[in-house]
This record gives C-alpha cells, sequence and structure tokens, in this order.
C-alpha cells in the first residue's frame, strides 16, 4: 500500500468514519473489524424508512418502493411468527429470484430466524437434503417448488401485500456471532454444504465492498466523494439470490446503499439489454459467459447503453480477449474482477479501473481486513510470488458448515479457511488464481493445472468459453484434454488452437486432444463448469486433435 492509499485508508477507517475499525475477537481470535458490523443483518432495515417512497425492486413490470417492501415484509413476518417459527430457527427459501424471494428473506431475518437458502434449480431430492441437513422448520416455495418439496417439509407459498397500514417491521436482535444465514455449496465435488454465515460476516462482507468502491471513488473525486450527491444507482439482479453473488454482492448491497433493484427473471441477454436501456441500469455484474452474452445482445441491438457505469465479473483471472470486448464495448464503464467464495461473504481480492487494466492476469488485490497467505502441502507459509493453496482470516469468514463438524475442522484448520483454491501472491498484494486444488491434473507424473491451460486457449481471438480437463490413460495415468467454443458464427480449427499453445505453455501442458463444440459448456446452478458432466461426455473419446463434437 503507497502513501496515497494510506492516506485513504485513515479518511475511511479512523474513529468517527464511515468504515471505522475497532479491535474485536472471532472465536477467541484477536482481529480488526468494522464497528458497524458489530451488529446484525437487521441493521439494514434503516434504509427502508430512509428511502421510503424510492423504487426498491423492479421485475417484470411490478415495482416495490422501499416502504412497500417493509410492509410486504412485515406482514409475512407476521404469518411466520404465527406458524410458530421463532428466533433462531431455520427456514428454507426455495423459490425462483423474486420480490417474494426478497421479502422473504428479510421477513425470517426480521424475527430473528436464520433462512437457508436452498438451489431452486436443484432437483427436489436435493432441494429436500439441503433443507433436512439444516432442520429447517418451514420452506418459504414457489407453488412448483411447494408442490417438489411437499412429502419433505411444510411449505408456505407467499403472497405479497404492500399496502399501506401494515405492523412495523420487527428486530431480530440477533447477536454478531449469531447464525445469519446459510448457504450451500456448489457441491461439485459431492453433496453440498451449509456453509453458516455470521451476522458479523454478512455485514464485514458489505462493508467491505463498500469501502472498495469509495476508495475508487476518492482517488477519482477527492475526499468530497464521500458526501457529494449521488443519483440513485440501479443494479442489475441477474445471478441466483441463492447465491452469494445474488443474495449478498447484490440484493443486500442494493438495501445497504439505497439502490434500485433490476430484477431479470431468467438469462435472457437480448431481454437484459432492453431492461439496460429502459430502466437506466448502471452496473451489471455476471459469469464471463454472461457477459460475452450481454456484448453479443447490446451489438444486435445497436444501442450504446450509456448509463452503464460498471462492467464486472469474477473468479479466476478473465480471458484478456473478454476484458478487450467489455473495455470496447462500454468505454464509459468501470471494468472489475474479483476473488471471494460463499464461505468469505463475498470478494475478499478485487481489482477495478485502472489497477485491473495494468494487472488483467490478477483476480484481485486482497481487501482490508481479509489476512490471505499462500501455503504449501504441509501448511507453511510461502514467500511472494510462490504457487500454493489460498487461505483466508478474518470477519468476513463463515463460523462453519451446519451440521458437518468433520467438514468444518478440514476447512478452518487453526482458524485459516482453507479455500481449496491454487494461487499465488506478489508483493503488492495482488492475488492470481491458477486453479483448484481438486481440478488438477497428473499426467505422466507432472502436475498441470487446467486453470493456466484455460487461460493460455482463451488468448485465442475467435474463442469464447474453453475448459481443460483430464480423462484416464494407461500409460500417463491422465491425459490432458480440452473443450473450446468459438464466437457465434466462427470456426475453429483445433489442430491451429494446439500449435498457438506452443509459445505459451511447456510441451506436457498442451492438451493431447482439443474438442470443437457449438453449444456452452455445461455449467451447474452456480454457473461453474460442470467438469463432471465434460469427463462423462467424452471419457472414451478417441479423437483427433482437429475435432469437433
Amino acid at each position: 500500500m503507497d502513501g496515497s492509499d494510506e492516506q485513504v485508508m485513515a479518511l475511511l477507517t479512523g474513529a468517527g468514519a464511515p468504515f471505522e475499525l475497532i479491535d474485536i475477537s472471532v472465536a477467541g481470535a484477536a482481529m480488526r473489524g468494522f464497528r458497524r458490523a458489530e451488529a446484525s443483518l437487521d441493521s439494514l432495515f434503516a434504509g427502508f424508512e430512509l428511502h421510503g417512497e424510492k423504487s426498491f425492486i423492479v421485475e417484470d413490470g411490478r415495482r416495490l418502493t422501499y416502504a412497500e417492501t417493509a410492509a410486504a415484509a412485515a406482514r409475512l413476518a407476521a404469518d411466520l411468527d404465527r406458524r410458530g417459527v421463532r428466533a433462531g430457527d431455520r427456514v428454507a427459501i426455495a423459490m425462483r429470484n423474486g420480490a417474494e424471494w426478497m421479502a422473504g428473506f428479510i421477513a425470517i431475518v426480521a424475527i430473528g430466524a436464520v433462512p437457508a437458502l436452498v438451489n431452486s434449480r436443484g432437483a427436489p431430492g436435493e432441494m429436500a437434503a439441503a433443507i433436512d441437513l439444516v432442520g429447517a422448520c418451514l420452506a418459504l416455495a414457489d407453488s412448483s417448488r411447494a408442490d417438489m418439496l411437499a412429502d419433505a417439509v411444510d411449505c408456505l407459498v407467499p403472497v405479497l401485500d404492500p399496502s399501506p397500514g401494515a405492523p412495523p417491521l420487527p428486530r431480530g436482535g440477533a447477536a454478531p456471532g449469531d447464525a445469519a444465514m446459510i448457504l450451500f455449496t456448489s457441491g461439485t465435488t459431492g453433496r453440498a454444504k451449509g456453509a453458516t454465515l455470521s451476522h458479523r460476516a454478512a455485514l464485514t462482507g458489505l462493508l467491505l465492498s463498500q469501502m472498495a468502491g469509495a476508495m475508487i471513488a476518492i482517488r477519482m473525486a477527492g475526499p468530497a466523494a464521500l458526501t457529494m450527491p449521488r443519483p440513485q444507482q440501479a443494479p442489475l439482479l441477474a445471478f441466483p439470490l441463492f447465491h452469494v453473488s445474488g443474495c449478498h454482492a447484490t440484493f443486500l448491497a442494493a438495501l445497504a446503499s439505497g439502490s434500485r433493484l433490476v430484477s431479470a427473471p431468467r438469462w435472457d441477454p437480448d431481454r437484459v439489454v432492453e431492461l439496460i436501456r429502459d430502466e437506466g441500469v448502471t452496473s451489471v455484474s455476471g459469469s464471463p459467459a454472461m457477459i460475452w452474452d450481454l456484448i453479443q445482445a447490446k451489438d444486435r441491438a445497436g444501442v450504446d447503453l450509456p448509463t452503464l457505469s460498471s462492467v464486472s465479473t469474477g473468479g479466476q483471472a478473465q480471458p484478456i480477449n473478454l476484458l478487450e470486448a467489455i473495455v470496447a464495448a462500454f468505454p464509459h464503464a468501470v471494468v472489475g474482477t474479483g476473488f471471494g467464495s460463499t464461505e468469505t461473504a463475498g470478494a475478499i481480492a478485487m481489482h477495478t479501473g485502472a489497477d485491473y487494466l495494468a494487472h488483467p492476469r490478477a483476480a484481485g488485490r486482497v481487501l482490508s481486513l481479509a489476512d490471505v497467505r499462500i501455503r504449501d502441502g504441509d501448511g507453511a507459509d510461502l514467500p511472494p510470488g510462490m504457487a500454493g493453496e489460498i487461505v483466508v482470516r478474518g470477519p468476513m469468514v463463515m463460523s462453519g458448515y451446519w451440521n458437518d463438524a468433520s467438514a468444518s475442522a478440514r476447512a478452518l484448520a487453526g482458524g485459516w479457511f482453507r479455500t481449496g483454491d491454487v494461487g499465488l501472491l506478489d508483493a503488492a498484494g495482488n492475488l492470481t488464481i491458477l486453479d483448484r486444488l481438486t481440478d488438477m491434473v497428473i499426467s505422466g507424473g507432472e502436475n498441470i493445472y487446467c486453470a493456466e491451460v484455460e487461460a493460455a486457449l482463451q488468448q485465442h481471438g475467435d474463442v469464447v468459453e474453453a475448459a481443460a480437463f483430464g480423462l484416464p490413460d494407461d500409460r500417463l495415468g491422465e491425459r490432458l484434454v480440452a473443450v473450446v467454443r468459438p464466437c457465434p458464427g466462427g470456426t475453429i480449427a483445433a489442430d491451429a488452437v494446439r500449435a498457438g499453445l506452443a509459445g505459451q505453455l511447456a510441451d506436457y501442458k498442451i492438451p493431447t486432444a482439443i474438442f470443437v463444440i457449438d453449444r456452452g459448456l455445461p455449467r451447474n446452478a452456480l454457473g461453474k463448469v460442470d467438469k463432471r458432466a465434460l469427463r462423462a461426455t467424452f471419457a472414451g473419446k478417441d479423437m483427433p486433435a482437429d475435432a469437433t463434437a
């Protein structure tokens, strides 16, 4: 951190500042934390009165103000209370994105219960297993999922009443360390686990994101940016609300900032372009595939979308050609990326604007309060520039996995969350993600990080998506193969792609076969590439390098 950054941090985090830091203790470990995070999520409810008649939720032609959302949530909270739901009880939410989901979440928190955010895109058995894991006493569900879950749990299909005259929205009165919500991991390597975020962790994640935005504003406009009037922002909700990026980084962030949340009920890029144009959407966040879709839909529509001031994506380092396409398509928008997880209440590293353009390979610069280390297989800290497992400690880290002591002990060794991601830190705190520990191919005794291969494949100008993975091989143990998808209307010669890798990767890292597909990569409900599905599809295929599937 240079001197100017230190001055900005002092302005933001000193006594009485918006992001004042204090000494706290979490699970017996002393650390620094936000004063405003030593509260509960119901502290966000002040926004309902503060922003009363401003629009809060916009979806499919329906609009709810902050006051109307509070009224609907208060009536639903009273209904939950009549049904015997008490503080600390778990209430599942199994619904498609919409105002009912958000009002339901607010109502559950208001009475001190714990919302469990079920993957509503899962099969009935998967949803029932998640509900059973947390011992939910009730599920808020839309009608189709209520039918699916009828034999698993009592369901309530919410009907919102936003009219005036509702009782006051109650306050749950939870302590900072109490469970605030349970989010389920994607389960790509097995049964999903319920990551439990405390109220402190949830608020810390929100405040970290807000502070990162405030730092950017101060760099651009000086200290006056903190008090400068700002029009109401209009973020797009495109992620599922059961995902930390949907619930935490979009819905709760909008509530905390008084924004107008524009919901896209499903990902239809042409419709999303219309929403951005018609509703004056100011920020969009999505997976790389979603952002590609958006750029192409914008080109088809022939519109400029001048209100869009922020476009971001996250996870591993993004393809350079995608970054270039974002800058070209949205020249007035700040581009951003970040890295985090369900277990860390969102991003713990972030890059935006010039920082991102200067370090396009990095997933972000580590945010304040996130203590990030890189460790080897024996748990020893590694120096800058060396690859190892990323571990994180701080007040944003989950309390553990609900009702799974063994998994919690493995993930939170010594109070440090083991992310399962392989990465490296440079001396400036830039974090680069190399791969998942579980997504490494060992071929002929050599360790190959799939993400490194995917990043090289995506340097090809006509490649929109790429995935590398291992298939069983009698001689090598595993052989590395890859799947690529060209730009719409484009073609790719697999042998030419392989030839292009020769100058970027060691010989043993070049896929033995590259399959060209004309459809999107299979993804799970959280937008992650489903490599188990890819392995199942391509196992046993003996195709030449120049292959099309």
